[in-house]
């Protein structure tokens, strides 16, 4: 029996259940924010281009890449706040101390972080004045944009193994988004290898960078809608099948 009898709990329970899905609603705004800036992207030059290649790009597209800057900047926020409803979901099927939940969502805020310091590199060089960027500065900027997206990628692949391990083990998700996850970790682990590769798909920039943005992008859509649409808890019933 549940405390408070005057209390309309049907009610209450209905509206928090709505306000879970609109907080893991977040996931699309993520996904919006991050297609309005992959539309500023201009083809930079790969991690390994020679540094007066990559000083032209940045002079001629500081506007464009600006602009991006922000729109990523945006899309990581708004993962902040899905991963924290991402969390929700892990923890009530999990239950007990949650550590994997807690795992996952630990990952997926360092992840978000080291994206915005990212932006942060790169947001540094298209705002610097027209003429004034200095090949060292360029190149030093632009490296450590390259290697933070790669380091970006152990935590994220940290984070969907444990959304996988939590599928597996209590159904968080579906099985089929479970393995999915399983896949999506697979690849962000094998693209830090871009760090020490010199050339090849997995030098950053090349084409497998751009393959493993299509799988995340996937996943998300597949787990935001998962959590939007297909979790069908009835509002008295905890993730075991009891009653509060």
């Amino acid at each position: 029996m549940k405390p408070f009898p005057h209390v309309d709990w049907s009610r209450a329970d209905a509206s928090r259940h709505s306000t879970e899905r609109w907080n893991a609603a977040t996931g699309y705004v993520v996904i919006v924010l991050g297609i309005a800036g992959a539309a500023f992207e201009r083809g930079r030059p790969p991690f390994t281009a020679p540094i007066e290649e990559v000083v032209a790009f940045w002079s001629k597209y500081q506007r464009e890449l600006l602009a991006q800057s922000v729109m990523f900047v945006l899309s990581a926020g708004a993962y902040l706040w899905f991963f924290g409803s991402l969390r929700s979901v892990l923890m009530r099927a999990e239950a007990g101390a949650g550590t994997l939940s807690t795992i996952a969502f630990g990952a997926g805020i360092v992840s978000a972080g080291l994206q915005m310091i990212l932006q942060c590199f790169q947001a540094a060089l298209a705002v610097a004045g027209p003429g004034t960027l200095e090949r060292g500065v360029v190149g030093l900027f632009g490296s450590l944009g390259w290697a933070l997206s790669v380091i970006a990628y152990v935590p994220m692949a940290i984070m969907l193994g444990a959304v996988a391990a939590v599928s597996f083990a209590h159904r968080a998700f579906p099985r089929w988004l479970a393995w999915f996850s399983c896949l999506a970790s697979l690849a962000h682990f094998v693209m830090t290898l871009g760090l020490i590769v010199k050339s090849g798909p997995l030098v950053p920039g090349e084409a497998a960078t751009y393959a493993l943005y299509a799988i995340a992008l996937l996943w998300l859509i597949a787990t935001t809608t998962v959590m939007v649409f297909g979790m069908n808890q009835t509002p008295d019933s905890d993730s075991t099948g009891g009653t509060r």
